[in-house]
């Protein structure tokens, strides 16, 4: 039978070692959450938030599509671009912002306002490359 002493220091050593895996895992997390994203990621992070922003219509060749519409649009150029995208700059020139013809894509917000998408991507670009410290503190 042990003593009540050696089962009070088993405790404290469970409860310390269940601490520090604690900590491990969220040093994990945050080295995670801090590691820059790679271009290809970036582009899927585009591409979902295009997908993502129900509020907005997306003017192509003078026809409004939805967001949803739009991101399948872009999951398709981008995929008929292949190796020639290797950048997330090259995908938002290249893919993201003309039709094969040159004539610009829009974004339409919902006071009617337009800018083109490369404006609009280039934006959502800094969002995900800089979140707010409040969304970084959550992600960890």
């Amino acid at each position: 039978m042990l003593s009540p002493n050696h089962k009070s220091s088993r405790r404290t050593a469970g409860a310390l070692v269940a601490l520090l895996a604690v900590f491990v895992v969220q040093g994990v997390l945050a080295a995670a959450a801090a590691a820059p994203l790679s271009d290809a990621e970036k582009i899927q992070a585009l591409i979902r938030t295009v997908e993502g922003r129900k509020d907005l219509q997306f003017i192509r060749l003078d026809v409004a599509h939805s967001a949803r519409e739009a991101a399948n649009v872009l999951r398709i150029k981008l995929a008929f671009a292949g190796d020639r995208v290797k950048t997330v700059d090259d995908f938002i020139d290249h893919v993201a912002t003309a039709t094969q013809s040159g004539k610009p894509y829009y974004v339409r917000y919902p006071d009617g306002t337009e800018v083109t998408s490369a404006e609009f991507l280039r934006q959502e670009l800094k969002r995900i490359e800089h979140p707010p410290a409040a969304k970084r503190a959550i992600k960890r």
